[in-house]
């Protein structure tokens, strides 16, 4: 069984990079846990597959968290990724439901809306740093083709496709990015739009029919000779536990505490991967007296 993964590499004799990522699992659980309608699917997915392609740059722990502040429906969707492979993400209103569009694809773009794309990338020494652009499209992959070539002054060029099917499963979703690098020429910059060009049906598409990594790239490049630089593995990972949803409980205060006691439990969810977490009396008197605790220090 094919997994998902993320492949980086060169082409044009190393004048260009590129990377190609399976995410149809990925997408897929994050679809199954946040049951997501097939618009915020396919919102959630490209965002994921996206972050995915910038965190494929980053170092150790470092990660990068994207964010779509529309003014559409799904009210934002945010996803958070590291060079480990590992990605989660939400959407705020993850039941919206639109038409089709003419073509019959999903309006991405009416379900995110107008507004803006927020980059925030956390590096080893603590230090954030983000940029923020205005949505060129909502369509996702053009969002952050324009924020490559405004904010970090690289030229790119971006596939985003999540294929759901009519009983609401991810049946692919994937991505690819090509980039020129320093000494590329002009004839490079036309071979990379040539490739483009070439490509007469949507990556999403492409993913579903390809049986392996070295398809997909056979399917995108054609003929062009590619040399394969990393492979990765893929997965929806969170970060969350009981234990630091116990801390964001202590934030709260001894008197917010206290009135869950009263009430006997307390259950919190995670925002980005809806795991629910009970608390119990016992739990929450535990936390109120961490509270009291360090309040008398």
């Amino acid at each position: 069984m094919q997994q998902d993964e993320l492949w980086i590499g060169t082409m044009l004799e190393g004048r260009a990079r590129w990377v190609a990522v399976r995410t149809t699992d990925t997408v897929e659980e994050a679809r199954r846990r946040h049951e997501l309608s097939p618009v915020a699917a396919a919102a959630l997915g490209r965002l994921m597959t996206g972050t995915l392609i910038l965190a494929s740059s980053l170092k150790g722990d470092e990660s990068v968290t994207l964010r779509l502040l529309g003014d559409g429906p799904l009210q934002g969707v945010v996803s958070v990724g590291n060079a480990l492979g590992e990605v989660r993400g939400y959407v705020r209103e993850p039941w919206v439901d639109l038409p089709l569009k003419p073509n019959g694809k999903l309006d991405v773009a009416a379900a995110v809306g107008a507004g803006e794309l927020a980059v925030s990338r956390s590096l080893q020494n603590g230090e954030v740093y983000t940029g923020t652009v205005p949505l060129v499209s909502g369509e996702v992959a053009e969002d952050l083709v324009h924020y490559l070539l405004t904010s970090e002054q690289i030229p790119s060029a971006m596939l985003l496709g999540v294929l759901v099917e009519k009983d609401y499963h991810v049946a692919g979703a994937g991505g690819f990015l090509m980039q020129p690098l320093p000494g590329a020429q002009e004839e490079d910059i036309q071979a990379l739009e040539d490739i483009l060009g070439q490509i007469k049906v949507g990556i999403s598409e492409l993913v579903a029919e390809s049986h392996s990594m070295d398809d997909l790239l056979g399917s995108l490049l054609g003929s062009l000779s590619y040399q394969v630089l990393e492979r990765r593995s893929v997965r929806f990972s969170c970060t969350c536990s009981k234990s630091r949803l116990g801390d964001s409980l202590v934030s709260l205060g001894a008197e917010e505490l206290e009135g869950l006691i009263s009430e006997g439990k307390a259950e919190v969810i995670c925002h980005f991967c809806n795991e629910h977490y009970l608390f119990s009396k016992v739990d929450l008197e535990a936390l109120k007296d961490r509270v009291v605790s360090s309040a008398g220090k």
